[in-house]
């Protein structure tokens, strides 16, 4: 299949001067080869030596994908890259050495790339590159100039391609289960967070159909003013505010949504209703902004002056962009001057707190697609104010 983020990294590698590149952060080995790279955790993090890491050819159209062999059968599009080279790293022998398993892969990796011969630039990522992969480049590539990939590859990335909204799209859908799942469960008092927090959980792993990394702002009552995040061992009292930030990870891309509602179905009180009618106007107040030509500033100004037309002030960014991260450029923020491009997608998220010793504040959140025509709000949702 053809492989467009690809195609866009080796554009913006070119522009910055790269033959290759060896990346190693997980949401570029993710974007360049619609490999979900894991989170590594228990056994996979005990075993593996190294992060998954994908080489790619600026100059010549070739690409190798390195991983441990037990996450093989995790590729659904090996069409994806060229060559996928595996590196066993569970014991098999008494002199069994992951690390040189894995040497022996990315060494392998390299010289059929022809980087053992002649001079080449080759963009890592100074961040995520491990130390054992330095010192090889180092004692046996002598020849390569290192450069730095990170800024070429976050460039691809601000624009997202059909097949990233498509994935965007699906992520949204399946939190959106579990949004309506917290409503639900806020409507009436009495549960312990526990409660609630499970049934929510529940509820996105059903319609992804498989586990998730899940992780979540889970706030009520007397922490609401500062957000203090829980769950907590406690039961829900009618008329106490509550807030949930969904963050979900299926196949490679995010999704980052937030609710803030009220338990029991009551009336808000006056101070409840400011600081939840003012979050959801300051919301669409940030979506209208985010238009082709408008800078990330604008859009956060956007959302503050609805803040400080009440009284009150945007204490954090207005939103982020979102893809392979859950927390990608541009940021929403009052010196980022970057400039909003059709093809962008956000998570919008303005807030408004009372602080310590307060117990009201609200976020508002879901996505924003920007199209040459306008935004796109995704996914849809019932607001708790």
């Amino acid at each position: 299949m053809a492989n467009e983020e690809m195609q866009r990294a080796r554009a913006e590698l070119k522009r910055a001067g790269a033959d290759w590149a060896l990346l190693s952060a997980y949401e570029n080995v993710t974007y360049v080869s619609h490999f979900e790279t894991p989170v590594e955790f228990g056994f996979y993090a005990d075993t593996s030596y190294a992060p998954p890491m994908c080489l790619v050819g600026v100059t010549q159209p070739a690409s190798a994908l390195l991983i441990n062999s037990g996450f093989d059968g995790w590729i659904k599009e090996r069409d994806a890259v060229d060559q996928v080279v595996l590196h066993e790293t569970y014991p098999t022998s008494a002199d069994f050495s992951p690390r040189e398993n894995f040497l022996a892969s990315l060494r392998q990796a390299l010289k059929q790339a022809g980087l053992a011969r002649g001079k080449a630039r080759l963009a890592v990522e100074e961040r995520r590159l491990p130390a054992v992969v330095q010192r090889l480049l180092a004692d046996e590539f002598p020849n390569l100039e290192l450069g730095e990939a990170g800024p070429a590859l976050a460039a691809a990335r601000l624009i997202k391609t059909p097949r990233e909204i498509d994935l965007l799209r699906r992520v949204a859908e399946i939190n959106r289960f579990g949004q309506q799942e917290f409503l639900h469960q806020c409507r009436q008092a009495g549960k312990n967070h526990f409660e609630i927090y499970a049934a929510t959980t529940r509820a996105i792993e059903s319609q992804a159909c498989r586990p998730l990394h899940f992780a979540a702002d889970f706030v009520v009552g007397a922490d609401m003013g500062a957000l203090v995040n829980g769950p907590k061992n406690a039961i829900t009292q009618p008329g106490e505010m509550a807030l949930f930030d969904s963050l979900i990870r299926v196949d490679g891309y995010w999704s980052d949504t937030t609710n803030t509602v009220l338990i029991g179905s009551v009336p808000p009180t006056e101070v409840q209703r400011l600081y939840g009618e003012t979050a959801r106007a300051a919301f669409y107040a940030a979506v209208e902004a985010l238009r082709p030509g408008n800078k990330a500033r604008q859009v956060w100004e956007a959302a503050n002056a609805v803040l400080v037309k009440r009284g009150l002030a945007l204490p954090h960014h207005a939103g982020h962009g979102i893809g392979t991260t859950v927390n990608e450029e541009p940021r929403l923020l009052p010196f980022d001057e970057s400039t909003i491009q059709a093809g962008m997608v956000f998570s919008v998220e303005p807030g408004a707190y009372e602080g310590p010793g307060g117990s009201s504040g609200a976020r508002m959140e879901k996505q924003v697609i920007v199209h040459e025509s306008g935004p796109e709000i995704f996914p849809d949702f019932e607001w708790g104010f």
